[in-house]
């Protein structure tokens, strides 16, 4: 029984974290025909978004888009007077009198997300400005990829 109840819980586990990651569609246009993206985000890794592209005549290229976050953590002095508003009279010893010190935490992320994309014949450098950076691509954005032959054009998330 102990075995059944330890499976299940893995299985519960396991898909929990394949629901961790976003898969977004996109599309581009070049030659007047449709580019089709999918981008690919695991909210638990920092290793960028694993991306696909399949330009109209079939070319598949593949590759990561990346966007930079910067972590910060503040420390500083609370202004907190020392009394807890609890009727315990440790108010009064002493320990609690003195500054506090509160840290907060955040995270900024750039608004561009970068990227090179590998086909078996060429590359494809794309760079996007994403609507809601800490939201990822799921919530939109513009840019522009460049073929290593030449030839530029617009994408959409």
């Amino acid at each position: 029984m102990r075995r059944y109840f330890t499976t299940g819980l893995c299985l519960i586990a396991i898909a929990g974290l394949a629901g961790c990651q976003t898969t977004t569609p996109g599309q581009g246009r070049l030659g007047g025909k449709d580019v089709q993206f999918e981008v690919t985000e695991n909210f638990f890794g920092g290793g960028g978004a694993a991306t696909t592209a399949t330009l109209p005549d079939g070319e598949v290229f593949t590759g990561k888009l990346v966007t930079a976050k910067s972590e910060t953590t503040n420390v500083g002095e609370s202004d907190f007077g020392g009394f807890d508003d609890f009727d315990d009279f440790d108010d009064f010893d002493g320990f609690d009198d003195g500054p506090f010190l509160v840290s907060t935490f955040s995270t900024t992320y750039s608004p561009y997300a970068r990227g090179v994309l590998f086909s078996a014949k060429r590359s494809m450098r794309c760079v996007v400005t994403l609507s809601n950076p800490a939201g990822g691509f799921s919530d939109g954005g513009v840019g522009q990829c460049k073929l290593s032959n030449g030839g530029t054009f617009p994408v959409e998330f």
